[in-house]
């Protein structure tokens, strides 16, 4: 019959196995033997109890070896593989199969109270040589680092050039300000040159009198002294003389009138506030332009989301800028606007059917007419835009395109479309154009490519549109469901949006820098929105703001202002920060 008393020499070694130190003997492990450790090797990285020691000690000598009264430099000298992070002075023995996480005892304590499945190390460890993972754990990391090194020195690569591209920029932003420079001097010395003219012509036209007035003078005491000096005798002598005293006297007079009804000479300068004006308005004297390589696609991911597409603007400032001239007779309809790349703002005023083009101090500089009824304008090129017209419920729908050039504004093509003709936009090369409840793509010549996409539950599901700066997404106003819909180009929704703020939106507008903007007519708003089209970020116009139903909205990222259009005469430009 089996005792059921255990044997004191066993039950005194699993004792010992249950006992938890803070260093255990690394040769003991490999047999299942839970030692506490005296000794800790710098060079091998490795723990020993003082038998383990004894045999280490024979066989490397030099090895320099710290005892327990350096146990606190045992951590220190190197044994980072087995110390925890969050307490170093802690060694990693348990394993957490919860969080699949190394942990310490205070790791445990704190931390992994509730887990369930916490093993020792020294337990999920046996037969870890002969695992396939490990013996593969050379190739593996050799594989990984190899790759880290190829990206390193492709990262390395791309920092060298941009260092390279920094300094040609730097070179041609100084060439830029030299020229700048350059161009005040010369405008500089014209206008002296235009000043010392005007004065030359001035001082000598006043010098010109001054030697008639010293002639005349100089005469008359000739004369005066002739006709004094003449002998009382010579009657005919001082008779002549008195007549010449006299026509001289009369010449002086003449010319003493004549001096007194000549103005004074004045000279000024009247500055031209046009270069000053155009200067102060300019943020920067170009754009810096990021365009980011597809191998560092995460890279870019993070580059964007701590870029200025990230920015929740405010309103600084606003002030309002008349946009109609005397030919219109009734209140102006702001329904579209777009910036060229000079800085001037192309608008359509869809009541007065006329393209009218704005200069940086937001004056009406020239205009064409547009046949009824204009419904949006795009940008295409440096000095051409595509107008959508839409004469609904006629059969008119076109698209014509306009030349701003040399002052002027003029209509240059058109062509026509077999759908209603509401919204427009231009990217690579391609036309968008939206039908109130479709959008299509076109060629720039017309020929229809395809329906990108349809919603048929509203009258009103495709009001407006604009694509994303790199044209993956396109951002859609359902005014009759007051939202906006985000989707990609083959027509899949990625996201809905619905807001207060959104009632009966019917403008969207994406800055160069990806800002997406949208106004609204019944509640008379203007929202910033993510680019994900998911989240409103903020509402920069309410009503009572100075506008009345918004419907146009474009911000120039050159001088930092959002321009608002709508039913009036005025445009609302404010400075956003």
């Amino acid at each position: 019959m089996a005792s059921k008393c255990k044997d004191p020499l066993e039950t005194s070694v699993l004792n010992a196995n249950n006992l938890k130190h803070d260093f255990s003997c690394s040769v003991c492990k490999e047999d299942d033997l839970n030692v506490e450790a005296k000794h800790f090797c710098g060079d091998c990285l490795e723990f020993y109890c003082d038998k383990c020691l004894t045999f280490h000690a024979k066989i490397h000598r030099r090895h320099a070896v710290l005892g327990r009264k350096d146990v606190d430099k045992w951590v220190e000298q190197g044994d980072a593989l087995v110390s925890c992070d969050l307490h170093p002075s802690k060694v990693l023995e348990l394993l957490c199969e919860d969080h699949a996480e190394l942990c310490c005892h205070i790791c445990v304590s704190l931390n992994h109270r509730l887990c369930r499945d916490i093993n020792l190390i020294s337990d999920v460890t046996k037969g870890i040589h002969k695992m396939a993972n490990f013996k593969q754990l050379l190739v593996n990391v050799t594989k990984v680092t190899a790759k880290l090194n190829q990206t390193k020195d492709a990262i390395k690569k791309n920092q060298n050039l941009l260092n390279t591209s920094g300094k040609s920029m730097l070179t041609r932003i100084k060439d830029l300000r030299k020229t700048l420079n350059q161009l005040l001097d010369d405008q500089e010395k014209r206008t002296m040159e235009q000043m010392d003219r005007v004065l030359a012509d001035l001082d000598g036209s006043l010098q010109k009198d001054i030697d008639h007035c010293d002639r005349l003078h100089d005469q008359l005491h000739v004369l005066l002294d002739s006709a004094l000096s003449q002998d009382k005798d010579s009657k005919s002598g001082s008779y002549i003389g008195y007549r010449k005293c006299q026509d001289k006297m009369a010449e002086a007079n003449e010319l003493l009138q004549a001096l007194s009804m000549k103005p004074e000479a004045t000279i000024t300068f009247q500055p031209d506030t046009r270069p000053q004006q155009l200067l102060s308005d300019l943020k920067a004297l170009g754009i810096i332009q990021v365009y980011l390589d597809p191998q560092f696609e995460q890279s870019s991911r993070q580059i964007k989301q701590s870029s200025d597409i990230l920015k929740v603007f405010k309103v600084k400032e606003k002030n309002t800028f008349a946009v109609n001239i005397k030919a219109d007779k009734i209140l102006c309809d702001i329904i579209g606007m777009i910036e060229l790349s000079g800085g001037e703002i192309v608008l359509v005023d869809s009541k007065h059917c006329r393209a009218k083009v704005l200069d940086s101090n937001y004056k009406v500089t020239c205009h064409c007419d547009i046949p009824k009824f204009p419904q949006d304008i795009c940008l295409i090129s440096d000095h051409q835009v595509a107008v959508a017209v839409d004469g609904y419920p006629s059969a008119k729908h076109e698209v014509h395109f306009l030349t701003v050039s040399a002052g002027t504004i003029t209509t240059t093509r058109k062509f026509k479309v077999n759908h209603l003709c509401s919204s427009i936009r231009h990217h690579g090369g391609q036309l968008y154009i939206g039908s109130l409840a479709a959008l299509y793509l076109h060629t720039t010549t017309g020929k229809l490519l395809k329906k990108v996409y349809e919603d048929t539950s509203g009258k009103v599901t495709v009001n407006n549109f604009d694509l994303s700066t790199d044209g993956s997404k396109i951002y859609i106003l359902a005014s009759s469901h007051n939202k906006v819909v985000t989707i990609d180009t083959k027509g899949n929704i990625l996201a809905t949006l619905m807001d207060p703020d959104f009632d009966w939106p019917l403008s969207v507008h994406v800055s160069e820098c990806g800002h997406v903007f949208v106004s609204s007519q019944a509640s008379n708003t203007v929202v910033q929105v993510d680019q994900e089209g998911k989240k409103k970020l903020a509402t920069l116009v309410r009503k009572g703001d100075g506008i009345n139903i918004p419907q146009a909205v474009l911000y120039c990222t050159r001088t930092g202002r959002l321009i608002v259009g709508g039913q009036q005469n005025n445009i609302l430009v404010m400075e956003l920060q």
